[in-house]
Order: structure tokens, then C-alpha cells, then sequence
């Protein structure tokens, strides 16, 4: 399988192209209506397509690719565009990997897409939600999500002030308000029912209000306990793992939070220096599952950091239960509090 992957991205322009000029040519009405433009979307799709593929097939993950067709058959839908034309590229994008891979690598590429293709018409898409009866604090997320929504940020922060002047545990505030809205909130962009310019504000103040919580979180007792966190690659989303080593920080780990984008070998000499027992990856695009498997592979390979335990989490470990296996972790968590109860019985083992 990673010769086929490797052999994907290599020819990743190609495809691309080759996918498009098909497309072109065989909707000849297309060129009228769109014109360059319309060419360069559809390449731009196509690649974004072709990533998706490539660390399906990296990872042989069929439901990986599936899951991405049904993410993209919803957000197409709810923007009025046809999903035929997802269909069609599909069906373009076999052909072009027919005649620029082996066969026996288009072969298994190929059955990729027709198992995704599948799988995406027995879906039937249905309308999620995060903000459940339940939860203890519903009402109170949905208020503080209907806030942030109308740019009200300072409202949304003293809702958050009253709920811990009132003692409410901070860890209940992450985990049911914190982390239900960011979930609600890509739903919500995923329907169309938001732009991007609010989930962006969304996020950055959730952020900011998070941040005015510091003082309590890191003046409580720690214990000897060490965790490094991090988002791999150029995660833009890095709010989730940030939430991860608050929840960490608050059962009295010391922790060191980096942010994303670091480079492989400065990460793992910052977890010699500090001495980690645990490393927390997260990956929030299943686009970037290839840099978090080269990172562990790295870190495996190394003598001194053989002790070191990676618990991974994020969005691709909801859906493919086994994926930390594949990628050589040590184990996954769905959410921060399960994070803390794993890595509590990793550093006993």
C-alpha cells in the first residue's frame, strides 16, 4: 500500500490535471459557462480529492476515503451544488489513475474509490448536533455558542466568569462548553449555516476566554507526572489539543504545550530535554495522518526516547477506531478526559 500512496503523491499534478481535462472534455458546456476559472477550481477540487485518497491509501483505510466523500457530498449539498459533479470526478479520477500507475497499483487504488463511491450512496446524511440533552450545561453552551455567533464575545466570557464564580468545575466548563461548541460550530460550517469568518471568531474566542481561566488551572498542585502536546504539520485547528493539556494540567501534570508545525527532530529533542512520559499528537485533518505516523516512526527509532508513550486523538480517531495501531501509537483518545484516564495507565505499565 505505501508504494501505491508514494506513487499517488508523486504524481499528484498529473492526476490532477489529466482528472480535469477529462472532466473538460467530456462536459463540453463546462468551458462556456466557466471558462479558466472553472479549470482551475476543478484542479484545485481534484488535488484536494487526491490528498484525501493518498492517505487513505497510506493508512488502507477504505472507511478513511468514505468518510471524506460523505463530508463532501453534505457540504456540496447544502451549497446548492449537484453532487453528480463529485460523482463525475470520481469517475474521471479512476481513469486518469489507470493510465499513469502500474496496473496492479491503479488496481488497488481504484477499488478505493469504488468501495468510497459505495459506501456514499447507502449513506443517508443526517443533521448532527453537539449541543444534546444530556449535558449537563446545554443550556448554558447553547447561550454560549448563540453569543459567539453575534459577536459577542464579552458577553460570552462573563457567562463563563458567572458559571466559575458559582463553582462550577473548570473541567466540566471545558468538556461541555468548551468542546461541544467547537464540535457544533464545524457541523454548522459544514452545513452552510455559518461562514468561515465565524468559525474563525469562534474559535479565536474561545481561545481568549480559555486563556482567562489560566490562572486557576496552572495554580493547582502538580505531580511528578510529564506531558508534551502538540497538532503535527501546519494544523490549523490547534484549539482541541490545547483543551487536551488544560484537562492534563488540571489532574496535575506538568505539561508543555508546542503548538504546531514543529519540526520532527527539534520535538522529539524537546522530549528528551523534558524528560516526557507521555507525547499527545493531535491530527484534526485526515490530510495530515502521514506526518503523524512519520513523526512516531521517528520517535520509535530513537534509543533515548524509547520510554516515551504517544497517545494520538482527533477527528480521523473517531472514525476509524484502529488507526492509532497503524500509525504505531500507543494508544487513542476520543476526548480529554479519556486521555487522562489512558496515559494514567500507560506511565503504570
Amino acid at each position: 500500500m505505501s508504494s501505491a500512496a508514494e506513487n499517488i503523491a508523486e504524481h499528484k499534478q498529473d492526476l490532477a490535471q489529466l482528472t480535469t481535462d477529462l472532466y473538460f472534455d467530456d462536459h463540453a458546456e463546462l468551458e462556456d459557462q466557466y471558462g479558466k476559472k472553472g479549470r482551475e477550481k476543478c484542479l484545485e477540487d481534484t488535488i484536494y480529492h487526491i490528498n484525501y485518497l493518498e492517505q487513505a491509501v497510506r493508512v488502507n483505510s477504505v472507511i478513511l476515503f468514505s468518510n471524506y466523500l460523505e463530508w463532501a457530498r453534505t457540504m456540496l449539498k447544502e451549497r446548492d451544488i449537484p453532487v453528480n459533479d463529485l460523482v463525475d470526478n470520481m469517475m474521471f479520477l479512476k481513469k486518469a489513475l489507470q493510465k499513469r500507475l502500474a496496473e496492479d497499483e491503479a488496481a488497488i487504488v481504484v477499488e478505493f474509490i469504488t468501495k468510497g463511491l459505495q459506501s456514499f450512496n447507502d449513506i443517508q446524511i443526517a443533521q448532527e448536533t453537539f449541543l444534546k440533552d444530556g449535558n449537563p450545561l446545554v443550556e448554558e453552551a447553547r447561550i454560549y455558542l448563540e453569543l459567539l455567533l453575534a459577536g459577542n464575545r464579552k458577553e460570552a466570557a462573563k457567562l463563563i466568569d458567572d458559571l466559575v464564580a458559582h463553582d462550577t468545575p473548570i473541567k466540566d466548563i471545558y468538556e461541555y462548553i468548551f468542546q461541544n461548541t467547537q464540535y457544533e460550530v464545524g457541523v454548522l460550517w459544514q452545513n452552510n449555516k455559518i461562514s468561515v469568518a465565524h468559525e474563525h471568531y469562534c474559535t479565536a474566542a474561545t481561545q481568549l476566554i480559555m486563556s482567562r481561566l489560566y490562572p486557576k488551572i496552572f495554580s493547582m498542585d502538580k505531580k511528578k507526572s510529564k506531558l508534551v502536546a502538540c497538532s503535527v504539520a501546519d494544523e490549523l485547528h490547534e484549539i482541541g489539543i490545547r483543551m487536551v493539556a488544560d484537562f492534563f494540567e488540571m489532574d496535575g501534570w506538568d505539561t508543555h504545550y508546542l503548538g504546531a508545525n514543529m519540526p520532527d527532530e527539534h520535538l522529539i529533542k524537546t522530549l528528551k530535554e523534558f524528560n516526557a512520559d507521555i507525547l499527545a499528537i493531535s491530527v484534526t485533518l485526515p490530510l495530515h495522518i502521514g506526518q503523524a505516523q512519520d513523526l512516531i516512526q521517528k520517535l520509535k527509532r530513537d534509543k533515548e526516547a524509547e520510554d516515551i508513550k504517544v497517545l494520538v486523538g482527533g477527528y480521523p480517531f473517531r472514525f476509524i477506531p484502529d488507526l492509532w495501531k497503524k500509525l504505531g501509537a500507543d494508544a487513542s483518545a476520543s476526548t480529554a478526559k479519556e486521555a487522562i484516564e489512558i496515559a494514567n495507565k500507560l506511565i503504570r505499565n
